[in-house]
């Protein structure tokens, strides 16, 4: 039987905008946490880069610090990128896990890993133990590209209590479930997404040009009228949106729908003016014009 679903909309950012205390300070906004990176390839600078739009992205859409950690050889390339970018190293040339990380975890409102970690045996490893860690501190964990892997392996070992958002693309969904989905069938692709985020207790972002996003219990979708943003880097900054809404206050579901129809928004917007040449800069930088009106100010009373 097909699983209901409905369709992503404005309403859906209006959920995730929270309002903003005048009082606050940049870490009472929320804090996110991102991890990613590796080595291992030529081209660690582009994988740099897509780590550090990927804390860009947190940062735009409203977490008030947000904090990247990849490994030391690539460190130094990251951070030439941005100024607005914080960048601690982990490990050398593969992310490991060692007590700052999870100091630095347990600080977090939300923390996304797995941009560009590789599959080593140990980014492997030391992934699993960041998002077990994430996991039991009760933090909305974002995990992304290889990350994904390791999250079969927690359905038995810890509750996840749907605090876990998974962005596979069919690739990735595949190596986490065992189910090749076909790409035209929107239906199934829902009923099986739900099925899975039943089984696994966690939200799944299942991308692509028709994009389901469900918890088991609510199954959405949001299909993009332009294919513009299937360039390398913007699934990372999906992932960095995501994780930057989660960190201000945001539900994980109402992060993870904020985050697509934003995303796919963007590309929207973007392909009437660049036409098919994005790039995952570009997506980072269009975020303030499509979410400014739904900025907020709680009410307080001042002198």
């Amino acid at each position: 039987m097909a699983e209901r679903y409905r369709r992503l909309g404005l309403r859906d950012l209006r959920s995730a905008s929270k309002p903003v205390d005048p009082f606050s300070d940049k870490r009472a906004r929320g804090r996110a946490l991102i991890i990613g990176g590796s080595s291992r390839y030529h081209g660690a600078p582009v994988l740099a880069s897509t780590s550090a739009y990927n804390l860009l992205a947190s940062l735009r859409v409203g977490a008030g610090y947000s904090k990247l950690y990849v490994p030391r050889s690539i460190l130094n390339p990251v951070r030439s990128l941005s100024p607005n970018t914080i960048v601690g190293a982990l490990g050398r040339n593969n992310i490991t896990c060692n007590m700052e990380i999870l100091h630095e975890i347990e600080m977090a409102d939300a923390v996304a890993i797995g941009m560009g970690i590789g599959k080593t045996g140990s980014a492997m490893s030391a992934s699993a133990k960041i998002i077990g860690h994430a996991i039991d501190c009760r933090k909305t964990v974002v995990v992304d590209a290889d990350a994904i892997r390791s999250l079969p392996r927690f359905a038995k070992g810890h509750a996840l209590d749907r605090c876990v958002i998974a962005t596979p693309h069919d690739a990735e969904f595949y190596a986490m479930t065992g189910m090749r989905l076909p790409e035209r069938d929107l239906s199934y692709r829902a009923s099986i997404s739900a099925e899975y985020a039943r089984r696994l207790n966690i939200i799944i972002v299942l991308k692509g040009h028709r994009t389901v996003v469900t918890d088991g219990d609510t199954t959405m979708v949001n299909i993009s009228k332009s294919h513009a943003l299937a360039t390398m880097g913007t699934g990372d900054v999906l992932s960095g949106i995501i994780c930057g809404y989660a960190a201000a206050g945001a539900t994980p579901i109402e992060a993870a729908a904020a985050g697509v129809y934003l995303h796919s928004r963007i590309g929207d917007m973007l392909s009437k003016i660049n036409g098919d040449h994005i790039i995952a800069k570009d997506v980072v930088d269009a975020i303030p014009e499509c979410i400014r009106a739904f900025d907020r100010v709680r009410d307080k009373d001042t002198i």
